[in-house]
């Protein structure tokens, strides 16, 4: 049989049913197009010759496979990289045992070695950026609820809360108890996949009036008896602290503060004043370097006036700079009054400067100070001797600053801000801005 037809099978072939028929030399099997055609004369001009049944099942396989991915019809050779690497391990093998091998190798990494301390610091910026948005999706406020904690809140949530206070830390249980008691509110953020477990917390004070100590709100007990809602008029912002470090740099306490007005607003609607009693990191770090490089220059005085530096150094019995420098390090100064009188008014126009003028790449450099302003609040009052604990008097010489919510304007403020890198403050902080700059020459 010379040719075979389109459902024509070999006898031999039907003991291996499982098996696909192999065409023998010379046998067309016509399929597709060839095989549908209406006669033999047909399928003759079509299917005639060696080549054309080939070409006719490349055409139908052509529109009916995907053509392969160019990696698998690729050739199979090792790269050049893989024939470099097996030619050096020949190499090597080739050396003797010991010194000749460890001399190579030793070469290899003084020579040819990654430097791996630029490697991460290179890839830090990138992994910083990287992580920070990955956190900020994860962290988004979808995510999160806000919950309020108080004295019959699980123990362990207070205890977190309690290890958690980063600014004004908690003495005791009896301390723990008034800061979620009457008049306090204490609300946390926690995250869908965790619930009750708290990431940022948020302290607020509800007051008469614009609190000016902090003394006054973490250690004076308020009465036990039921809030009078006429005393509530003002909810001051004393204390926002990340329980996960890792998750700084991701916008939580913007956001939680926003919501917390909104509970705020629904609980009192009397509640017209919202602000922060905050403290001043880095103030006195800042001042201890203006009075060093003073020092340096004999009879250099750009920070008091002539009647302020005559009167500390009949306090002190030295120079001004000099001995404030030794005094604001160990804290000392705050044991005399006369000299805490005397230096009220420089150090509160020099801490003006320092929120308002005082600047990284056009922002405040107080990082308190830039995260209250990118909020839209306002720069409000400073507050002498606010917080006199010694970590208030090491951090701020006892200062602290008031920022003001005006929930209409926040919004406009925090955009100039962003913007054009204004600081929206109040007349007192612009009157002592001003007193420093005709007083001082920095």
């Amino acid at each position: 049989m010379s040719r075979l037809g389109p459902f024509l099978v070999a006898p031999r072939l039907l003991r291996r049913p499982w098996a696909l028929p192999r065409r023998p030399s010379g046998v067309s099997i016509v399929t597709g197009p060839c095989a549908g055609l209406a006669g033999p004369g047909a399928a003759a001009s079509l299917c005639s010759g060696p080549a054309a049944p080939s070409l006719a099942m490349e055409e139908l396989l052509s529109r009916s496979v995907p053509p392969l991915p160019p990696y698998e019809t690729r050739e199979k050779a090792p790269p050049p990289a893989e024939l470099r690497s097996a030619e050096f391990m020949r190499s090597y093998r080739a050396l003797e045992a010991g010194p000749p091998r460890a001399e190579l190798l030793t070469r290899l990494a003084q020579d040819f070695g990654v430097d791996h301390g630029r490697v991460a610091e290179f890839s830090a910026k990138e992994m910083n950026g990287v992580l920070r948005s990955m956190l900020s999706e994860w962290f988004s406020t979808g995510f999160l609820s806000l919950e309020r904690v108080t004295w019959q809140s699980p123990c362990e949530v207070l205890q977190k809360i309690s290890d958690s206070e980063a600014v004004h830390p908690v003495r005791n249980w009896i301390d723990m108890k008034r800061r979620v008691g009457s008049y306090r509110r204490c609300y946390f953020f926690a995250h869908c996949a965790i619930p009750g477990e708290p990431l940022i917390v948020l302290h607020v004070a509800l007051t008469k009036e614009i609190s000016s100590s902090i003394q006054a709100i973490v250690k004076e007990v308020p009465p036990l008896e039921k809030e009078d809602m006429n005393k509530i008029t003002t909810a001051i912002f004393y204390s926002i602290s990340l329980t996960q470090q890792g998750l700084q740099g991701v916008e939580l306490g913007t956001h939680l503060i926003k919501r917390v007005v909104k509970e705020l607003q629904g609980e009192f609607p009397q509640i017209k004043v919202f602000s922060s009693l905050s403290p001043i990191p880095g103030f006195t770090k800042w001042l201890i370097g203006l009075l060093t490089s003073q020092t340096k220059e004999q009879g250099r005085n750009e920070l008091f006036t002539d009647a302020e530096c005559q009167e500390i150094s009949e306090i002190t019995g030295d120079p001004a700079a000099e001995k404030l420098k030794r005094l604001l390090t160990n804290n000392e100064w705050v044991r005399s009054e006369r000299l805490v009188e005397a230096l009220h008014s420089p150090f509160m126009r020099l801490c003006a400067w320092y929120l308002y003028g005082e600047k990284h790449r056009g922002y405040a450099l107080n990082p308190v100070a830039n995260f209250h302003l990118q909020n839209g609040a306002v720069l409000w009052r400073i507050n002498w001797m606010a917080d006199t604990s010694p970590r208030g008097i090491t951090a701020s010489c006892g200062m602290m600053v008031n920022y003001r919510y005006f929930l209409e304007d926040t919004a406009s403020n925090s955009a100039g801000y962003l913007g054009t890198k204004h600081i929206k403050a109040s007349e007192q902080i612009l009157s002592l801005v001003s007193q420093f700059q005709q007083n001082s020459k920095l």
